[in-house]
């Protein structure tokens, strides 16, 4: 035996003197930071990520590897796969996958050959979400210490999310509880942390105050450095992570390109013009009327937009401030240039989303941020910044900073909602309101759910529900019933065919008024629907609706032609005796055709006669009594009646008890002509009334109406009318009144 061992292991050696093995060489670099980030795709569909290894070693050994979960003691880790062979230079790399999860992961790597020789990362890397959000101070003061004066709530998961950007350098923080960052970024972790639990977050925010997309691309505008926003981004992928999604809502200063957003931006996103033309990078862009952008980059530098998606939540809501003063108690749109550009790049950027060109790069559009304080009191009576969200009140920046955690989440299929809009609508058939509501659930407001008390009646646009206008001018009474937003009629009466309604004009805000709206928190009325969503009372609705969703279903009157040689139309029967009073009303818009007087109301021998001149709104009055006297003799008088081309319905009534002559315009009085004398007090027996004269005039019709008395203040009677003339042209030229050429 001992020979035998003696001649298998040499001469003069023995078996305890044997050298072991010779075991293979085996090196893995380290990620480049603790607790780094892979994407793990939700956005399309995926939930692993791809975590790329390298190292060196013996070379042709095989090395395997795989993610070891450090957090619930290896049950969620990933089997070992072969990943590299190690090459000639005993170099190699590889990738393994792994899935989304709670735990933080250490990559552990392996010889094939002999798996005793074994390495493991000292940092941890995971798996969930890599998330870039670009813009300017809006959101730049998420993290701005200045700006931070509210208490920060108390972090629910220290594991959940990291912060990243770009202040001289790249900043970087782990989001506790002992680094909030700030109250802001504490409340979007917070959001992210309520509606998926366990997973994370590395938000990479691409914001600098002050700055536009055009001094972004333009290497030779000072505005913004590109360069940074390289820097920020090559630091949060330096371990070959990728962004998964990149969230947009940058319109403050972008937002004077109004219509001309999609035009000028398109290429920024993807590489094309609009049309989908190839636009060479570095190149000038000429937009609208002979605009033009510098382009020395694109976001195709950055992202690959084969994986890359972005979120495309709608613009914020911009304020009125001072400055707008002399445009105050006008129409949202109409408030100033700036706040019509603001609407113009909301509808521009929702066509940029849908352009087929964009190659499907645009998550589906998402909720618009228009629910939360701007600015502040400022001492003397006024308010500031109404730019940006308060830093001193946690309905300020903390809640836009939820609302903008709920865009990402909801874009990205992260939450079962979805973006509340208004898209159910019906007008009442007779006019009286209009009910719109959301398929989304039940509208309410932060003023309604917070159980706070309505605003007053100090301004007419203080309504229950803010930011609803009718045919472009404020709403002054909207309310909420059994989760419908109702609206009526401003002014009283009822809406009519030609009637419009819309939410969201402008700046979005339904606010008109400068600093009154401020201090009232009219923003709080602005509506929602409650969702679920963690830490607000609900998401805003959407502004602008699908203007087919609004469309006025009220039925449009029939109506009829009358020019210059008929119909006109007399009665076949005198008044009669005992007539104190005589009402006549048409509902018309007048033609264009004409500079002279055409008689509208008519008696034969002129005891009645209202004659108008639509080129100049003016009419003449005359009148006699029962006797022939000229109560009123043929009179004058200026600008009483529409404008050609406005429907209207014009009424005279005339008094022979009380004395007076009155024109009304859609139930305003206009005109107030007394009597010369006080006459016998009823009219003629023996006249005939009568629409228009034999030489008519130019007009649409709709309808004509006749009462053989007069209320005491001229207003419509309540009674049924002594004749009307209505309907389709068949029917008006049946009418036994009809005289003259056929209505057409």
């Amino acid at each position: 035996m001992m020979i035998s061992i003696g001649l298998a292991i040499g001469a003069g050696t023995t078996a305890e003197d044997a050298e072991p093995p010779v075991l293979p060489d085996l090196a893995l670099n380290d990620f480049s930071r603790d607790r780094t980030l892979f994407d793990s795709g939700i956005a399309l569909g995926a939930n692993t990520a791809d975590i790329a290894l390298s190292g060196t070693g013996s070379s042709g050994e095989v090395v395997e590897a795989r993610a070891l979960s450090v957090d619930d003691g290896g049950a969620t880790s990933t089997a070992w796969t072969p990943v590299a062979t190690i090459d000639g230079n005993g170099d190699w790399s590889g990738q393994i996958s792994a899935p989304r999860s709670a735990s933080w992961y250490r990559a552990q790597v392996r010889i094939q050959s002999a798996p005793v020789v074994a390495r493991q990362s000292t940092s941890r890397f995971g798996v969930g979400h890599v998330i870039a959000i670009w813009g300017q101070s809006e959101d730049a003061r998420f993290h701005s210490s200045f700006h931070d004066a509210t208490t920060p709530p108390a972090i629910l998961d220290d594991e959940a999310v990291q912060y990243m950007y770009f202040d001289g350098g790249v900043q970087h923080s782990q989001v506790t509880g002992a680094t909030p960052v700030t109250s802001a970024v504490a409340a979007m972790a917070n959001t992210f942390a309520a509606e998926r639990p366990g997973e994370k977050f590395a938000i990479v925010a691409h914001t600098v105050s002050g700055t536009d997309p055009r001094h972004l691309v333009n290497d030779s505008d000072a505005g913004r450095n590109w360069a940074d926003d390289l820097a920020l981004h090559t630091y949060a992928t330096a371990d070959g992570q990728s962004v998964g999604m990149a969230a947009w809502s940058w319109f403050a200063a972008p937002g004077s390109l109004g219509s001309n957003y999609e035009e000028a931006l398109f290429p920024l996103f993807t590489g094309l013009e609009q049309d989908g033309t190839p636009f060479a990078v570095p190149g000038t862009l000429t937009y609208g009327a002979g605009s033009t952008i510098s382009y020395d980059h694109s976001f195709t530098e950055l992202y690959d937009p084969a994986y890359t998606r972005w979120i495309a939540h709608g613009p914020h809501r911009f304020d009125i401030t001072e400055a707008m003063q002399d445009a105050t108690h006008l129409a949202n749109g109409s408030v100033s240039s700036h706040l019509n550009n603001k609407q113009l790049a909301r509808d521009s950027w929702r066509a940029m989303i849908e352009n087929p060109n964009a190659g499907g790069i645009f998550l589906p559009y998402g909720i618009e941020l228009l629910s939360y304080l701007n600015g502040r009191p400022d001492g003397a009576g006024g308010w500031e910044d109404t730019a940006h969200p308060a830093g001193e009140d946690p309905d300020g920046l903390q809640r836009r900073a939820r609302f903008y955690a709920h865009a990402i989440l909801q874009a990205s299929g992260m939450v079962g909602w979805a973006v509340p809009e208004f898209d159910q609508a019906a007008w009442e058939p007779g006019g009286a309101y209009v009910e719109v509501w959301s398929s989304a659930g039940p509208v309410t407001t932060t003023r309604i759910a917070r159980g706070e008390t309505p605003l007053d009646d100090t301004f007419p646009h203080w309504t229950d529900v803010a930011g609803w206008q009718i045919n472009g001018l404020p709403a002054e009474r909207a309310e909420i019933v059994a989760g419908r937003v109702r609206i009526y009629p401003n002014g009283g009466g009822v809406f009519t065919f030609a009637d419009q309604i819309n939410y969201g004009l402008g700046g979005a805000t339904g606010m008109i008024a400068y600093p009154d709206d401020h201090y009232a928190a009219l923003w709080k009325d602005i509506p929602l629907v409650d969702t679920g969503a963690a830490g607000v009372e609900g998401i805003p609705l959407r502004a602008l609706p699908d203007p087919d969703v609004l469309a006025n279903t009220l039925t449009a009157p029939q109506s009829f032609d009358v020019d210059l040689t008929g119909p006109y139309f007399k009665d076949t029967d005198a008044v009669g005796t005992g007539i104190t009073g005589v009402t006549m009303e048409a509902e018309l818009s007048f033609g264009s055709g004409g500079t002279g007087f055409y008689d509208l109301f008519f008696t034969n021998g002129a005891y009645l006669r209202l004659e108008v001149r639509p080129s100049n709104g003016q009419a003449r009055v005359q009148v006699r009594d029962s006797s022939g006297t000229n109560v009123i003799a043929l009179q004058q008088v200026s600008n009483v009646t529409p404008a050609i081309g406005v429907t209207v319905t014009l009424r005279f009534a005339v008094n022979f008890t009380l004395g007076w002559a009155r024109i009304f315009v859609d139930d305003v009085l206009t005109a107030d002509l007394p009597f010369a004398s006080a006459g016998t007090g009823q009219m003629s027996d023996s006249r005939y009334l009568q629409f228009f004269e034999g030489a008519g005039l130019i007009a649409q019709v709709q309808q004509l109406s006749a009462w053989k008395e007069a209320t005491a203040d001229g207003s419509r009677p309540v009674s049924t009318p002594y004749k009307v003339i209505s309907g389709a042209p068949a029917t008006v030229n049946a009418d036994p009144w009809k005289l003259g050429t056929d209505a057409v």
